[in-house]
C-alpha cells in the first residue's frame, strides 16, 4: 500500500498519473534539447557518436594529421594496452595493440615528431596516479600507422614501440594531460593537485627532446597556474601556435581553455602566465578528452560512456 504525506492511500491510477506526468516532463525536455540542438543554439556540432562497443571510457583523443578525418582514442585505466582508430563520425576503423607495453592508467594521447623527420608519432601517457604511489610514469611512442577510412575495421599489433620513462622531481603527481611540442618534440605534463581543497592548481612539467627509449628522464617543474577546475586533457595545434586544455568544470562555459602563442619558438610554458580564453563546450560531466583538427581551425571533444557523442567546435 502506498500512502501520501498525510497518510492517505494513493490509488494506482493516481500513481500512474504521476508517472505519466514525469514521463511527459522528460519528453518535453528531450524535445526542447533536440530543438535547440537542431537550431544551433547549443555550441558546436555533433559529428556522430562512438560506435566501438569496447570504447566506453575515453580518456584521451588526438586527430591524425596523415589519415584524413581519423581520431585516435584510448580508454582509461582497466583496459588493455591498445588504441582505437575511428572516423570523426564515430565509425570504427581498427584496434591497434602496442607490443611489449602495459596499461596501468592511460590518461592522454598526442601526436608529435620523433626519430624520423618524415613521420608522425603517437605518444600515449601512462601517467594516471590516483593513489599518488607512482613517482615514475611512462610515455609510449610509436610511429603512427596508416589507416583506411572505408575498409572493414582491422586489428593490428604495432611494433617498434619506444618506452620513455619519466620521473617527477620531488613527489608523485596525478597527471591526465600530455602535450608534445610539434616543433621540437619536447614533452610537457600538466598535473593536478589532488590535495588542494580550496582551489585547483595545475603544474607544468617538462622533458626536453630528443628522447631516447629506455632512458629515464627527470622532469623539470616549470610553472603552475589556477584553472577554473582540474585539467583532464589537452593538445597543441600542428603549427604550435595554439594550446587548449580541457577543464573538468560543471559549467560548460569553462569547459575548454585556449591560449594563443604569438611566437611558437618561445618556451611553451610562458603562455600559462597569461589569462586563457574560456571556450564554451557541451555539458559532458565525464568529459576528459580534447584535440585540435589538423589545421587548428576546429577542436573536438568526446566524453566517457557507451556511444558517446563526438562534438566539433570552431576555434575563435
Amino acid at each position: 500500500m502506498k500512502l501520501d504525506r498525510y497518510g492517505r492511500f494513493i490509488s494506482r491510477g493516481l500513481r500512474g498519473d504521476r508517472s505519466f506526468r514525469l514521463i511527459l516532463v522528460l519528453l518535453v525536455l528531450s524535445i526542447a534539447w533536440w530543438v535547440l540542438d537542431a537550431a544551433g543554439k547549443n555550441p558546436g556540432t555533433r559529428t556522430g557518436h562512438v560506435h566501438a562497443k569496447d570504447l566506453t571510457e575515453i580518456s584521451g583523443i588526438v586527430l591524425s594529421r596523415q589519415n584524413k578525418k581519423v581520431i585516435w582514442a584510448h580508454n582509461d585505466s582497466g583496459d588493455q594496452a591498445r588504441i582505437f582508430a575511428l572516423r570523426t563520425d564515430g565509425k570504427p576503423l581498427g584496434v591497434f595493440r602496442l607490443e611489449g607495453t602495459t596499461a596501468i592508467d592511460w590518461e592522454d594521447i598526442a601526436i608529435g615528431p620523433g626519430p624520423l623527420a618524415e613521420k608522425d608519432y603517437l605518444y600515449i601517457a601512462d601517467t594516471g596516479n590516483n593513489a599518488l604511489s607512482r613517482r615514475t610514469v611512462t610515455i609510449y611512442r610509436v610511429p603512427e600507422p596508416a589507416v583506411g577510412t572505408t575498409a572493414t575495421p582491422r586489428k593490428q599489433t604495432l611494433t617498434g614501440v619506444e618506452v620513455l620513462p619519466m620521473r617527477f622531481p620531488s613527489e608523485p603527481r596525478e597527471c591526465e594531460t600530455l602535450l608534445v611540442d610539434p616543433l621540437n618534440g619536447d614533452i610537457y605534463l600538466v598535473t593536478r593537485d589532488r590535495r588542494e581543497r580550496t582551489k585547483k592548481v595545475a603544474s607544468v612539467f617538462h622533458a626536453p627532446g630528443p628522447h631516447k627509449s629506455g632512458s629515464l628522464q627527470t622532469l623539470k617543474a616549470l610553472t603552475s597556474f589556477v584553472p577554473p577546475a582540474s585539467i583532464r586533457g589537452g593538445d597543441i595545434s600542428r603549427d604550435g601556435r595554439l594550446v587548449i586544455l580541457r577543464s573538468h568544470s560543471l559549467r560548460p562555459e569553462w569547459g575548454a581553455l585556449l591560449w594563443k602563442r604569438s611566437d611558437p619558438s618561445s618556451p611553451l610554458h610562458e603562455i600559462f602566465s597569461d589569462e586563457p580564453t574560456n571556450l564554451t563546450v557541451r555539458s559532458e560531466p565525464q568529459g576528459e578528452s580534447i584535440a585540435f583538427s589538423p589545421g587548428g581551425d576546429f577542436f573536438f571533444t568526446v566524453s566517457e560512456g557507451s556511444k558517446a557523442p563526438i562534438y566539433r567546435f570552431e576555434v575563435p
